[in-house]
């Protein structure tokens, strides 16, 4: 291998690398400050990059440096690189050049419907461009193969290798074993599991959720608070993580709640190894694994008892409604389980169920069940049979997600995969930590800084480097055979809710 050689490959994965930063600060400033107005040049505008992007990746130069490179010995590291450009190109090739730009302006004019549609409650502003989407989707997965269902080519796309007749036996497993507890639980709600009622003050909210993230080791000079129709946190580049919530006045855990959640991508992306960040391995690896350090920080951080009690004084002063409560009946509310309409604010019990619904019914889009007009019908019944409750509304039902909007089909079954993994990782963190005393000593303190540092040497600076069954199995201690295991996860959800409702 010549200098020259592995040069030109590196200088192609540093600008693949920018375009997909010029992508991701589009995505954010579309889904936050750009004008109405401004929509239809905008859909253009990121057709054009995507377009851009795709002839880069495909370029027959490209593959000649990817070729020669993979017959050279590259060591470990820059192995890995070249393999990963290899997986992202021969996807690319596989797409036609006219399907790539279409999806990518369908994307962006369609999420500017459904915002519309969101907001007026009226899901045939959405469902044209919705249907485009989906025989989009549809032509992507034909071009792209898979292995047993056309579902598998989406779900490849965020979770690595992962099939539907992989994650099926997951869904199955923490179902089964929530149930009974969710049963339980749903049986002891008193309806006195709430916060004062308010309101608050929305600016306060934002304030405080502002200076919550910096004292929990977000990094503010490299990444920003603001408000979105839906939280999100977008990866533009190096030192650059910029993250969203949603406020309502009448109850400021969502906003706190979402805060921690979209923090803990935002640390993930801040927490790749600066010599990696314009490479192919200087990123999440995974879509589960990502989810898995929200879903961590949101739940086992931001929903502790010992969370609370040192959090509480501060969040009392900034929120002046809640001095009426206490860190115990905040803990109380910010656990209570309940039937429920909307994922982002469900509780740790109903979430999986959530989840499940968009499972089966992306199933049933990508196997050609399910067309864009079906979708309100077969969301409400499948939230009465899988959940027991029924959306009174599109804007509570089937319009409450942006995903679908931006052709994200194959999304949803990584929140459960994260959820699995968070519990796993903070496992193994209490038990190299000294155990639960001393991780709930540190939580009472305000000291996240230890929790953050094992992240970062387990599961932020490992990049993409190894496939993702294997950093979580290296970083839990646990053998790994390529399967999901959700033992942790359940176990976790049974004893924490036990105690918690005395059952």
């Amino acid at each position: 291998m010549t200098t020259d050689t592995w040069e030109k490959f590196s200088g192609r994965m540093r600008e693949l690398r920018h375009l997909e930063s010029i992508a991701g600060l589009l995505g954010w400033d579309e889904q936050t400050v750009m004008p109405p107005k401004a929509a239809p040049g905008r859909a253009a505008a990121t057709g054009t990059l995507a377009s851009i992007e795709h002839e880069r990746l495909t370029s027959p130069e490209y593959g000649d440096l990817i070729e020669g490179l993979l017959q050279q010995d590259l060591g470990t590291e820059r192995r890995a690189m070249v393999e990963l450009a290899q997986r992202a190109r021969d996807k690319a090739v596989k797409l036609p050049p006219e399907l790539v730009r279409e999806m990518a302006e369908l994307a962006s004019s369609s999420q500017s419907a459904w915002v519309q549609a969101r907001t007026a409650d009226d899901f045939s502003i959405f469902e044209p461009l919705l249907q485009r989407t989906l025989d989009l989707k549809a032509r992507q997965a034909e071009h792209l193969g898979y292995k047993n269902e056309p579902y598998d080519a989406h779900l490849d796309l965020f979770e690595r290798g992962a099939t539907a007749e992989q994650l099926q036996p997951m869904f199955d497993a923490v179902t089964a074993g929530i149930t009974p507890t969710l049963d339980a639980v749903l049986g002891r709600d008193d309806g006195t599991r709430i916060l004062p009622g308010g309101p608050y003050d929305a600016s306060a909210i934002m304030a405080y959720c502002s200076d919550l993230l910096a004292r929990m080791g977000y990094d503010m000079q490299a990444g920003r608070l603001d408000l979105s129709a839906h939280p999100f946190t977008s990866g533009v580049g190096p030192q650059d993580a910029r993250v969203t919530t949603r406020v309502r006045s009448d109850d400021p855990k969502e906003a706190i709640l979402a805060t921690l959640h979209e923090m803990g991508h935002g640390l993930y992306h801040l927490g790749q190894r600066e010599d990696w960040v314009e490479t192919t391995i200087g990123a999440s690896v995974s879509l589960g694994v990502d989810e898995s350090q929200s879903r961590l920080w949101e739940n086992h951080v931001g929903r502790s008892l010992a969370f609370w009690e040192g959090e509480f004084p501060k969040a009392a002063a900034a929120l002046k409604p809640l001095a009426a409560a206490t860190p115990q009946s905040v803990f109380r509310a910010v656990n209570r389980v309940r039937r429920s309409l909307i994922r982002v604010e469900a509780d740790e019990v109903t979430y999986p169920l959530h989840v499940a619904v968009r499972f089966e019914i992306e199933r049933g889009i990508s196997n050609g069940q399910l067309k864009a007009a079906d979708l309100p019908a077969a969301w409400n019944e499948s939230y009465e049979r899988i959940l027991g409750i029924r959306p009174p509304s599109d804007a509570d039902g089937v319009l409450q997600d942006v995903h679908w909007s931006i052709g994200y089909l194959g999304y949803f079954p990584t929140y459960l995969i994260g959820s699995v993994y968070s519990a796993a990782l903070f496992d193994a963190y209490t038990v190299q930590a000294g155990g639960p005393d001393l991780v709930r000593d540190q939580f009472r303190a305000g000291e996240f800084a230890p929790l953050l540092a094992w992240l970062r040497s387990n599961i932020h600076q490992v990049g993409s480097l190894k496939l993702p069954a294997q950093i979580i199995a290296d970083a839990t201690g646990r053998a790994s055979d390529g399967s999901i295991d959700t033992g942790p996860f359940v176990s976790y959800i049974q004893s924490k809710y036990r105690d918690l409702y005395d059952l």
